[in-house]
């Protein structure tokens, strides 16, 4: 391999690397609102089918966390799903969780409907309201049967 050749080589794979870093770093950001505190909690729903990593936290509607984790719990065979709340939330401990989504075509969230508790859900704590969530079968039959209510 000629002198040229190699330097080529090296510079195209220095490029490589310092696109996929960049990339890495976005990446990450992205996951993050920069200046803000958050907090973890857990659910454990016995189906989180359809919900992802990544996948939006919301509360009426609007994004106020992070779906960070989904994992099996090998004890009671049911999924652990971990999120990350916006900090200046207090989330009421007995609200209830449910994996669905707002419209028939957007992606899967986890929606929350806070509870009426005055004591507030802590950092690392297992909520245990979960509903377990509707097909896409289950919802069209609601919305044609039941005058438009996705939420059953």
């Amino acid at each position: 391999m000629s002198r040229q050749n190699h330097i080529g080589a090296i510079f195209c794979s220095t490029l490589v690397l310092a696109a996929a870093t960049g990339f890495g770093i976005y990446a990450t950001n992205t996951q993050k609102t920069p200046g803000k505190t958050s907090y973890e909690l857990s659910a454990r729903f016995v189906s989180a089918n359809g919900l992802s990593r990544g996948a939006d936290v919301d509360i009426a509607g609007v994004k106020v966390g992070r779906v960070a984790a989904i994992t099996l719990d090998p004890e009671s065979q049911m999924a652990i799903v971990r999120f990350r709340l916006d900090g200046a939330l207090h989330l009421p401990a007995d609200s209830t969780l449910t994996i669905g989504s707002s419209t028939l075509s957007g992606e899967n969230a986890l929606m929350i409907e806070p509870g009426t508790a005055t004591a507030h859900a802590q950092a690392g704590q297992m909520l245990t309201h979960t509903q377990e969530p509707s097909s896409l079968e289950q919802q069209v039959s609601n919305y044609i049967f039941g005058a438009g209510n996705l939420t059953e």
